[in-house]
Order: structure tokens, then sequence, then C-alpha cells
């Protein structure tokens, strides 16, 4: 898959996000075969190098840059003025400090002597522009969407104004810095630069005090997924990474790691309709499922139970209370029957819901079969509608639907505006003015803790959360010390060592 809706514009699958291509349609990966062009561009092994792919026919400008290998290069080549660490959360990285000076403003001040591969200092001046061409960017344009102004104060002072309150926005600050007028060739501050000499290599920016152990990563023109596992199993490159997104894991024979996604599986409710419209209705489903079962089962383990609406990599969640993983069967019938429901004498009084899943990714699919056999145990008859996504986009947008099953790409502020605003890529059926929304607003206006929130969120259930994918980084099992995160693919590449 050479082309890709973007790290923080976009991803994901049946229902992207706020940032996503919404209606994206998601395939399985079939073929474990090189493309012709792809082999032959990656036909020379090269014991004890480090080599990438990466598209020759696509752009190194973090702005411009259309597939995921050059986007993923690209963390290795630019900085932000934050960047997020292995538990989600934003650290000070071109910034030595960025601090919320008003519910609507951050300000962020540079570190001092920190420069571009060519030299020349970073200035606030740099970072406008750059905010400037990042919020016309489909990569960034979603994780600024929420960024009114940029306004440089001083050399080392930017003023970031924002439309709504946003107690994560330090987050949003990520976007990459390049030196101003450099766009068409860009020059950053990362860890590498990029030298096209006979051919193309990464060499280590020692500018800002970062010293690489591996001192030259070769670029290998391979972009396609099929491709990249042949050319590692090879020995030809010495890492790829992969979302998973399309429903199957790739047998491999390298190592390999699991890495924590941002990405939300789970049940959208229509509440309008009646059946769906009481909470305890809704609560009751969600007490029936063990999501612990579901992401062994239906996921290969490659999932994370979702105890609430926001990632359990997160850190400032670690001591948040909301769903338990497994199933409570005997409350979900308590809950039912508070609704009127489930009285076993009478077919009729039996609670049946129709459940639309997408029939193109087998992990969905799985999702949708286990989710009934668990639901059944509560006595709810879930019947599973497998249907085309043009046809489910149909269901969906015409509001003709009881459940289904998606999966979006939170953005890196953990916003859940998809969810929670009218007009979110993933509101359908949400009421926006319900119990959950109005104690969103709160919560990001600081009216709220967040534990409060999603103590409400638990007792109303506008969606049911199930599950956070993982994706996979393989790698040459000559490399050690490797690390990965979903925003930075390389975490912690300065740290590898290639024996």
């Amino acid at each position: 898959m050479t082309r890709i809706t973007v790290i923080f514009a976009a991803l994901i699958v049946l229902l992207g996000t706020t940032g996503c291509n919404f209606f994206e349609n998601n395939t399985d990966e079939t073929s474990s075969q090189p493309t012709e062009s792809s082999s032959t561009s990656a036909n020379q092994k090269t014991p004890g190098v480090f080599s990438l792919s990466y598209s020759s026919q696509d752009s190194l400008n973090p702005f411009e840059a259309e597939t995921a290998v050059n986007l993923e290069i690209c963390s290795l080549l630019y900085d932000g003025l934050t960047k997020l660490d292995d538990r989600m959360m934003p650290k000070n990285s071109l910034a030595s400090s960025v601090d919320r000076t008003s519910p609507l403003t951050l300000t962020a001040v540079l570190r001092s002597g920190v420069k571009f591969s060519d030299g020349s200092s970073v200035t606030a001046s740099d970072v406008v522009s750059s905010f400037s061409m990042a919020r016309k960017s489909q990569n960034y344009k979603v994780l600024l969407s929420n960024i009114k102004s940029a306004k440089a104060e001083t050399d080392k002072k930017i003023v970031f104004v924002l439309n709504s309150p946003d107690p994560n926005a330090a987050a949003c600050l990520s976007f990459p810095v390049i030196k101003e007028g450099t766009a068409s060739k860009p020059i950053g501050s990362g860890r590498y630069y990029f030298k096209d000499n006979d051919s193309p290599v990464l060499k280590p920016n020692s500018r800002n005090g970062i010293k690489p152990k591996i001192q030259a990563i070769h670029l290998l023109d391979i972009p396609d997924g099929d491709a990249m596992r042949y050319a590692l199993e090879s020995g030809n490159i010495s890492y790829y990474f992969t979302d998973l997104a399309g429903g199957r894991i790739p047998q491999t024979s390298s190592a390999s790691i699991s890495v924590p996604l941002n990405s939300l599986v789970f049940v959208g409710v229509n509440s309008s309709r009646s059946d769906l419209s009481k909470k305890e209705v809704r609560l009751a489903l969600s007490l029936s499922i063990n999501r612990d079962n579901l992401c062994a089962s239906a996921f290969a383990g490659r999932a994370r139970a979702a105890v609430s609406p926001f990632n359990p990599s997160w850190a400032i969640v670690f001591k948040i209370n909301g769903f338990k993983s497994k199933e409570n069967t005997e409350a979900a019938v308590a809950q039912l029957e508070l609704a009127g429901y489930n009285d076993k004498s009478t077919v009729d009084n039996v609670l049946t819901l129709e459940l639309l899943v997408g029939k193109e990714n087998s992990f969905r699919i799985a999702s949708a079969e286990l989710f009934k056999k668990q639901l059944a145990k509560s006595g709810i008859k879930i019947n599973v509608a497998k249907l085309s996504h043009s046809d489910l986009v149909k269901r969906l947008k015409s509001r003709k639907f009881d459940l289904y099953i998606g999966e979006i790409k939170l953005p890196v502020n953990m916003s859940l505006e998809p969810f929670l605003t009218s007009g979110g890529s993933a509101s359908y059926g949400i009421k926006t003015r319900g119990e959950s929304a109005e104690a969103y607003s709160e919560y990001m206006a600081g009216d709220l803790t967040l534990q409060e929130f999603v103590d409400v969120f638990s007792a109303d259930v506008p969606f049911i959360p199930l599950c956070w994918r993982n994706g996979m980084a393989a790698f040459n099992r000559a490399l050690s010390g490797v690390t990965a995160t979903e925003y930075d693919v390389y975490y912690g590449l300065e740290n590898w060592v290639l024996k």
C-alpha cells in the first residue's frame, strides 16, 4: 500500500477519524511476493549495512509526502516543538517549554542553541512558517484544526491561539519544523539529514548533541508493503513497520515487536432507535462483552482491551477507572430488566438487534461474530450483516442501522470530538447534545476532571469501546535495542545497535 491517509491527518478504516478519510476502504494484504519493480530495486544484499525502504517517486518534504514509508523517514529528518513519547505524552523537543498561558493560548519557547543540519539556528519565524505549511497539508491539517493562529513574539517565543479549550493541546505542537524558505529541499533539525550522492543515504546530524550509534542509513526504493516484507526476509532492508490495518498479520521469520496504536475498534450505537435510546440497554451491551477474550481471539493478541474511551497506553489514564475488561452477565441482565427486556417467557420481549460490519476486514468480522456470541449469554440476540464497503456507508449515512463495528484513529491530543460533536466523523447515531457530549465539553473547559467525565461516559455509553489495536515492527535479528511508537516508528533509533 503506497498511499496513505496519514499519520496525523487520518487513517483508518471503516470509520475514519478526526482526521481521517472517513470512508476509506481497507482490504486484506494478499500477496507475499514482491512486485517486479520492487524486486529489482532491492536485489543487492549488503550484510552489516543498515537499510530502510522509501519511495523515490515521493517527496521527503513532510508536508507533501504521500507514502507511509517517506513519512516515517521524515520522523528522522525533522523535529517538532514537542514529540510524543512511548506513553503518548508530549515531551519538549525543539521547545524548552510549552505553557498553557490561558484557556485559549499556548506559549512555546525554543531551546537555546538548537540548529538545523546546515548549522543555522532554529528561530520562531521557522516555526511559524512551518505551521502555515502544516495546516494546509493533508498530513497535518486535522492535527492543527483547533489552532487558530501562530505568532512569533521574539526569535525564541511563539504564541498559539486555539479555537476552543484543549488541556492536551501541547501534543499538537509535534508538527515538523523546516527551515524557512527551503520547501523545495527541506532542511530539518532531526537526528539525521538526507544526502543524495550515488545512492540516497541518511547521515547523523550531530549539531544538537544526539550521536546515533548507526552512522549511515541507506535508502532502497521499496515503497510497497509486500515487497518490504520480502526485502526484510532476504536481508536487503533492516526494518519495517505495519499497522496491520488490512486485518491480516503477516508471517515473518524476523524479530518483531508489538506497537500500541491509537486506533480504537468500537461498536457504534444508533441511540435514535427506541431500544437503544435507553442507556440501560446500551450499558447492558457493554457489560456483556469480554474484551480480554475479544483481543485474544478476534485480534490474535494484537490488541488491548478498551476499558474507557481513551487509549490505555496514554499515561494520563493509567489510574482512571472505567469499564471492566471481562463481562458481567448478571449486571447486564439486570440492566435489561430495568429497561423492560429479557423476559425469557416471552419471545417478543427478547432484545434483538442488527450489527453491521464491513466484509473486507477479517479482524472486524471476527469481532462481530464474537460480539454476537458474547451477548447471547445475556439473552440479547444479534443478527450480523456483512456488507460491502459502499453498502455499509449508505446504511450509516441514512441512519438505517442499530449497531455497527467501526474503527477510528484518534488524534494525538486524544480528542473525542469525532464522536461527540455534530458532524463528527464517527458521530452517527450519537446524541451530540446528550450527557456524554456535555460532560466532555466541561472536561475540555476544565470544569470536570478526566475521571468525572469517564464516570459519565461509562453510565451513558454513547458508543461502546471494544479494543485498541497494535501494529507490528519487524526487523533484522542483528539489530538490538529496537523500540517503536506509532508516531515515530524509529523511536529511540539513536540507541539501536547493528551487530
